[in-house]
């Protein structure tokens, strides 16, 4: 069985194998619920851009093998409190972060990592094509979830 360390420099090395030549911040978030999981991929160049892979370019080997070893990440005894997102980065100097969300599966959305939609403020729900009818739903459900 891996061991926390051994996982997170694997994901490392992962990230690193794809890295951009202009990457100064590489990314990788995703989630994982017992039906489904997810990866995208992003970088920030040196100059500021953020740059995603070509839709036929995405290294879809990579992210299974992060997925894979994400879930058995989420198993180990060292997570009290179970996440279902993450969020990997690595700058071009080897600095690697990993940070962990929990976001219950009824209160997703597609290409919105480390948020739920009844997180976000009213402003921000057309960068994720989320209605108003669909994210006030989804606060009255975390409202009355909280009860």
């Amino acid at each position: 069985m891996m061991n926390d360390q051994k996982i997170y420099q694997n994901l490392g090395e992962l990230l690193w194998s794809i890295m951009a030549e202009d990457a100064g911040i590489m990314f990788c978030e995703g989630y994982i619920y017992p039906d489904s999981s997810s990866y995208s991929f992003e970088w920030v160049t040196k100059n500021n851009k953020t740059r995603w892979f070509d839709f036929d370019q995405i290294p879809h080997e990579v992210g299974d093998k992060i997925i894979q070893l994400m879930e058995i990440l989420i198993t180990l005894e060292i997570f009290k409190e179970k996440w279902t997102q993450f969020k990997i980065s690595l700058t071009d100097a080897g600095k690697f972060n990993i940070d962990f969300a929990y976001i219950p599966e009824d209160d997703r959305w597609p290409g919105l990592y480390m948020k739920a939609v009844s997180d976000l403020k009213e402003e921000e729900l057309d960068e994720y094509n989320i209605s108003f009818e669909e994210w006030e739903k989804r606060v009255k459900l975390k409202e009355q979830n909280k009860k």
